[in-house]
């Protein structure tokens, strides 16, 4: 008999068939979640929709829309910790195929993401002195960003928003 690499190890293709319809079942009972939680956010209720989003996480925590809604609520709230934490889990897990929604191309929602995290990792730039503070630690983090500007565009060369930061946030090469 010839195993399937698909299949987990030591789980016979019943019990992997199973495993995969309690997924499915799990995720689409997050499903009217996620919509409660959009529709709050629409309302401008973004603390009610921060904590339907940590529930769910709680649920499934390789979801990626959700961290990418919190990423957004904790940019709101000026909180670039945070917001840089949950938009790097997001792309973690775009990047290795956890895609949970199917109306958006993958690629177009992995640049989105990406473009997302470069634009919290600048913010704080921008706002602070750390170019007269610590040259080194700026160039660092510009050029991480830059860097992230540059995958978003390669993996979704349509991405209008990633091209527009590419040209703005190129990399730096200072005297420190």
């Amino acid at each position: 008999m010839t195993e399937d690499p698909s299949q987990p190890e030591g789980l016979s293709e019943e019990e992997s068939n199973q495993m995969i319809k309690a997924d499915a079942e799990q995720l689409a009972g997050l499903e009217p979640k996620m919509m409660e939680a959009m529709a709050a956010r629409a309302e401008g209720k973004d603390g009610a929709a921060k904590a339907i989003f940590e529930d769910m996480l709680k649920v499934e925590p390789r979801l990626a829309e959700p961290r990418l809604e919190l990423a957004h609520i904790a940019a709101v709230a000026e909180d670039w910790d945070e917001a840089q934490t949950q938009a790097r889990l997001a792309v973690d897990i775009l990047r290795r195929g956890g895609q949970w929604t199917e109306d958006v191309e993958p690629r177009a929602l992995l640049a989105f993401a990406l473009n997302l995290l470069g634009e919290l990792i600048v913010r704080p730039l921008e706002e602070g002195d750390l170019f007269l503070t610590d040259r080194a630690r700026f160039q660092m983090t510009w050029n991480e960003a830059a860097a992230i500007f540059d995958e978003a565009l390669e993996v979704d060369p349509e991405c209008v928003e990633a091209r527009r930061n590419r040209t703005r946030y190129r990399k730096l090469e200072l005297d420190n």
